[in-house]
């Protein structure tokens, strides 16, 4: 008996009647030309790069003469009333008609002024900038008075740097009613509408 576990016996040596050629390994697949989707997603990328840097740059350089009154009015706290209100004017006619801002002063200047705060800033203001507006044009009579407005006065600069500048777009619809658009014709044939 033979044993299982034996290795068979061999054959001759035999010469090498096939001839095998080396094994060629396929070319890598190449990445490119890369496939029209990232073509479209890297164009995107850089569009929206493009815009928001524009866009940063436009607020930037809106913000700059707000930027530029706050610095000025922290900087130097106790300015007196004249030239905190010749400073907020300054910043305001860079983002208003300097026709209409050059017109007014005292309580006309403060309702202007109060006009371009969000509603909910508009009763602070007013309140810290009553007494400044109302002594601006008078004689420095209370010494002891004076400071208190010109601080409550600096706090509603600030307030309103901060909060009305710059102005937003008003979203004014026009339509055409025919109030709208017949009112300039009556009144100036002297019907009233």
């Amino acid at each position: 008996m033979q044993s299982i576990n034996a290795l068979p016996t061999q054959a001759p040596m035999q010469a090498n009647t096939i001839e095998l050629k080396d094994i060629h390994v396929p070319e890598q697949i190449s990445n490119f030309p890369i496939a029209y989707g990232w073509w479209l997603l890297a164009a995107m990328i850089v569009f929206i790069a493009i815009i928001t840097i524009i866009k940063m740059r436009k607020n930037a350089q809106r913000n700059q003469v707000k930027k530029q009154a706050l610095i000025q009015l922290k900087n130097t706290p106790n300015l007196s009333i004249n030239d905190t209100v010749a400073l907020l004017k300054w910043a305001a006619m860079h983002y208003f008609s300097r026709t209409e801002l050059a017109k007014l002063f005292g309580d006309s200047l403060q309702s202007f002024l109060t006009a371009q705060l969000p509603i909910k800033y508009q009763e602070k203001f007013t309140s810290l900038s009553k007494e400044a507006f109302i002594n601006q044009y008078q004689s420095q009579k209370d010494e002891h008075n004076v400071p208190s407005s010109d601080s409550d006065f600096y706090h509603a600069a600030i307030l309103w740097l901060t909060h009305a500048l710059p102005p937003k777009p008003s979203k004014k619809i026009e339509t055409n009613t025919d109030e709208n658009m017949s009112s300039p014709l009556k009144k100036s044939q002297g019907v009233s509408a």
